[in-house]
């Protein structure tokens, strides 16, 4: 199976968006939303409550409002001057991994590498690492979509079972979680073509905060 992508600023805003609204931000994010709601809330009938209610308005307007705003404007500077978004990347799922092509640059992304899938705003998200993932936007998937994720769950899983299985046995683990040194480095050339903007955004996403 073949598809490719070639990400528009509103999936590397979502993309974003997922990024800096998970995890420990996810938290910090409620908490914060919370105590501008109650600064809002106990400011109301008191005498002198103004600057309370000021105060909760701007921290929620702060997260919900000015962030995510700033957030949209880099991704869409990004969008228009990044070179890896001017060309569509393409992906072929295999049953050793996801080979991919962005230019003249190509790398197969074996299943044990990846670290989770998750659905986010129309676009599924499959993280190779804690902060770095492939976007695959639901519109360019198409009607194979839900194939296509079976296909890729049901290899991510089988791939982590043989991998158990080796350690289990006192095999060598390596070849499975990763490559050799040499394909490594290749692999690594090319995943940095794809993979670079996405880490610019989470970096932009954290100066912004």
């Amino acid at each position: 199976m073949k598809f490719h992508t070639q990400l528009k600023a509103k999936d590397i805003f979502k993309f974003s968006l997922a990024y800096t609204y998970s995890g420990v931000q996810a938290i910090l994010t409620i908490f914060m939303l919370g105590v501008g709601a109650y600064m809002i809330v106990h400011g109301i009938g008191q005498p002198e409550g103004q600057t309370n209610i000021i105060f909760g308005v701007v921290v929620i307007a702060l997260f919900v409002v000015i962030n995510p705003l700033m957030i949209y404007v880099k991704a869409k500077k990004q969008a228009i001057e990044n070179p890896v978004y001017k060309n569509p990347t393409y992906y072929t799922l295999q049953d050793d991994g996801i080979f991919v092509e962005l230019g003249e640059e190509s790398a197969t992304i074996e299943w044990i590498r990846v670290y989770k899938i998750t659905h986010f705003m129309g676009l599924t998200l499959l993280y190779t690492g804690k902060q770095q993932a492939f976007v695959f936007p639901d519109y360019e998937l198409g009607d194979d979509r839900e194939k296509m994720l079976d296909y890729m769950k049901e290899h991510i899983k089988e791939a982590r079972k043989k991998a158990a299985q080796t350690q289990a046995d006192g095999g060598d683990i390596s070849k499975y979680s990763k490559a050799s040194t040499e394909t490594e480095q290749a692999e690594t050339e090319a995943e940095t073509q794809v993979e670079a903007s996405e880490s610019e955004v989470q970096e932009n996403s954290e100066g912004e905060k």
